[in-house]
This record gives structure tokens, sequence and C-alpha cells, in this order.
């Protein structure tokens, strides 16, 4: 059950990364993409934030318990 919860943290964080870089590189200055590019770049920290969390807490977790 373990290495499932692993892969699910690792593609959290890499659905993060990808979010922020599409947020990051979007070339078309109008306010709507503007717009759009500022919510990819928010919710790409909060998931990056969070599957970090995750995996952080994984890995002390699974030491104290062996």
């Amino acid at each position: 059950m373990m290495k499932y919860d692993a892969l699910t943290h690792i593609l959290l964080l890499i659905v993060g990364l990808l979010l922020l870089a599409n947020g990051i590189l979007s070339f078309d200055k109008t306010i709507a993409m503007s717009i759009v590019s500022i919510i990819f770049i928010i919710v790409g920290l909060i998931i990056v934030a969070f599957g970090g969390k995750l995996i952080y807490d994984n890995k002390f977790s699974n030491s104290k318990s062996k």
C-alpha cells in the first residue's frame, strides 16, 4: 500500500511543477491569459507544497515505524 502512496505523492509533485511551468511560460500577454497564468502559478505552488509535505511526512513516518 505504501508504494502506491509514494507514487501518488510523486505524481502530485510533478503535476504541481507542470502547472508552475505552464503559468510561468505563458507568452500571451492579454488580461485573460495573465489571470489564468496567475491562477496556474498559485495552484501549482499549493500543489507542490502539499505534495512535498506528503513526501516529507511519509518518509519520516516510515523511518519511525521501522
